[in-house]
């Protein structure tokens, strides 16, 4: 352990520091400070990835450059730090536990903010609410509110590669999932097809990580995610945030849901007040390009994120108000205009929730012309069927991703975001309803969701949705997505199986979005049963999603009729969907 400060590039800086938690265990912490005297207001950072000197070097200069202290932590049991890693469990007492110790060094003015990105947003969340006295701000990035129906749940339906690159990065690190030797292991499609799921840890890094077994062991919600769930705690939360997401990650609308529960049931005037969000075209990770899936969304797009930060800081922990506090809560990127603004709330109060209706004369997933998308509701029409075998998968093909980097040195690796699927919409198993091509421009931003009436012969099974941008060279930009798994069509706190061939209401929220169809564009929704290696396949069967390993064919119905109006419902903003 370092003692005294060391100097390099600059920088004070204590390596290895041991601080205390109340139980005695003792977290590693490096500590770097600009040189020249303080005290300074501080930013703080946990993260179970690697927290060495190198690692956050470049970052520590950037804000102690700027007179901010900078404090790294390795989260329990991660390298240097002792204990025992448990996903999430510890989070909110050590979180609150170091900032105490921050406050008392003799470096820290007493103005103390906490910064990071996925884990290093959900420490944040998650210690928050223990409302330390010196913590002032936060700005956690790309993460969920709730760990069950926004992480490793999404409608029921478990999120495969998120799931187990999370548990085996946090058991391991980085290098081990996304490095060249990982390939024989995660990038090959014969390991995402193991069954039973349970035993994928061991055949990942050798040997069993209970946090992955127990999210297996609970896929609805109770008392086991209760705890990790901050929906309903931003009352206790005094401080406000500043969040970064986009539109390709999977933690927007939690972002949203964030910002709106804290500006109604913050317990102060500056955590109603002042939470700020951003979102941009982007996905899990740190932006670095203007394109996403093969779509390019223009120089604009791309912001210099820890330029917004500084302001941010500034403001918080400095006092330097630059215009920002006079400024809306919400910057968001409207692709397809290419251009950022600002508004007030979310969802828009100025959008119109508008219904296109499914159409088609029972050939959706046979005829790329058959199925249609209209204002008009459905008439009397035959019913679209196909068949959905777990053995062979609709595969993820771009969208809203996270950990997809597990797949870096695979022969055919995933990307996230506006990914053309043409090819997968030549499958059978996909249902593509397309609208006539849009006369004017129409813009979607807000929720998205489907309403779908839909039957099957099996106990259980999924069904997906996909919103596409059709350009006029036929080219398919995936939007947004969603999926639900059958048995949780009426709520994720307990199961129903289906009745087999009983037609049934179902409701598939998609990520939030904004986005401009282009005049000659068409809209498109595909409707399937699968998104794997994203999401573990439904087996069909209603068998327990840890041990199953027995698969079925299920025959899937997808009905839009006067009396089962499938319909993909539309945030239409400040435009009026005309068709040629």
């Amino acid at each position: 352990m370092t003692n005294s400060p060391g100097s390099e590039c600059g920088l004070k800086l204590w390596h290895d520091l041991g601080v205390p938690m109340r139980d005695g265990v003792r977290l590693s912490a490096d500590v770097f400070l600009p040189d020249r005297d303080g005290p300074f207001p501080t930013i703080v950072t946990r993260t179970p990835y690697e927290s060495g000197r190198d690692a956050f070097l470049d970052v520590a200069a950037y804000w102690a450059r700027r007179g901010f202290a900078f404090v790294v932590q390795d989260c329990r049991g991660r390298f240097e730090s002792e204990g025992t890693f448990r996903a999430y469990a510890d989070d909110p007492t050590d979180g609150y536990d170091t900032i105490e110790w921050v406050g008392g060094q003799g470096w820290c003015n007493g103005k103390i903010g906490t910064w990071g990105r996925s884990y290093g947003g959900l420490t944040q969340w998650l210690s928050a609410p223990l409302a330390h006295p010196q913590l002032t701000c936060m700005a956690p990035h790309v993460i969920c509110d709730d760990f069950y129906s926004d992480c490793h749940y999404i409608g029921g339906a478990f999120q495969l590669m998120l799931s187990l690159g999370a548990a085996v990065i946090w058991q391991t690190n980085l290098a081990t999932v996304v490095g060249p030797q990982s390939r024989h292991v995660f990038q090959n499609r014969r390991f995402w097809s193991h069954l039973p799921l349970i035993e994928m840890d061991e055949l990942a890094i050798g040997r069993r990580v209970e946090y992955w077994r127990e999210w297996l062991a609970h896929p609805t919600y109770g008392d086991y995610w209760r705890p990790f769930d901050i929906r309903g705690r931003h009352a206790e939360i005094t401080v406000p945030a500043f969040q970064q997401c986009g539109w390709f990650d999977p933690y927007t609308g939690s972002g949203f849901r964030n910002l709106n529960g804290m500006q109604q049931h913050g317990p102060n005037s500056r955590a109603r007040e002042q939470q700020r969000i951003l979102v941009g075209p982007w996905s899990h990770e740190e932006p670095a390009s203007t394109s996403m899936g093969g779509r390019d969304f223009g120089p604009g797009s791309l912001l210099d994120i820890r330029a917004e930060e500084h302001r941010w800081f500034d403001w918080q922990l400095k006092g330097i108000d630059d215009g920002i506090a006079s400024e809306p809560p919400i910057r968001i990127f409207t692709m397809g205009a290419n251009s950022w603004r600002s508004e007030a709330e979310w969802p828009l109060e100025r959008s119109v929730v508008t219904p296109l209706f499914l159409h088609s004369t029972g050939r959706a997933g046979s005829s790329p012309d058959d199925g249609r998308l209209t204002l008009d509701p459905p008439g009397d029409e035959p019913v679209d069927r196909f068949h959905y075998d777990p053995a062979d998968p609709v595969p993820t093909l771009g969208g809203v991703l996270s950990v997809h980097m597990m797949t870096a040195h695979a022969e055919e690796p995933l990307e996230a975001g506006a990914v053309d699927q043409r090819l997968l919409e030549k499958r059978d198993d996909v249902l593509v309803y397309t609208t006539p091509v849009l006369a004017e421009p129409v813009e979607v931003t807000g929720p998205v969701s489907v309403v779908l009436y839909a039957e099957s012969n099996a106990r259980d099974t999924d069904f997906t949705a996909r919103l596409v941008d059709v350009a006029p060279d036929g080219t398919a930009f995936l939007v947004t997505e969603g999926i639900l798994r059958a048995r949780y069509r009426n709520g994720l706190k307990q199961t129903e199986l289906l009745a087999p061939a009983v037609a049934e209401q179902m409701e598939i929220v998609l990520y939030p979005t904004s986005i401009v169809f282009a005049a000659g564009h068409r809209i498109r929704l595909d409707i399937s049963s699968s998104n794997f290696p994203r999401f573990s396949r439904n087996l069909n069967t209603g068998e327990d999603v840890g041990t199953g390993t027995r698969m079925l064919v299920a025959a899937n119905s997808v009905l839009h009729s006067q009396v089962t109006p499938s319909q993909l419902v539309l945030p239409v903003v400040d435009s009026t969907l005309r068709f040629c």
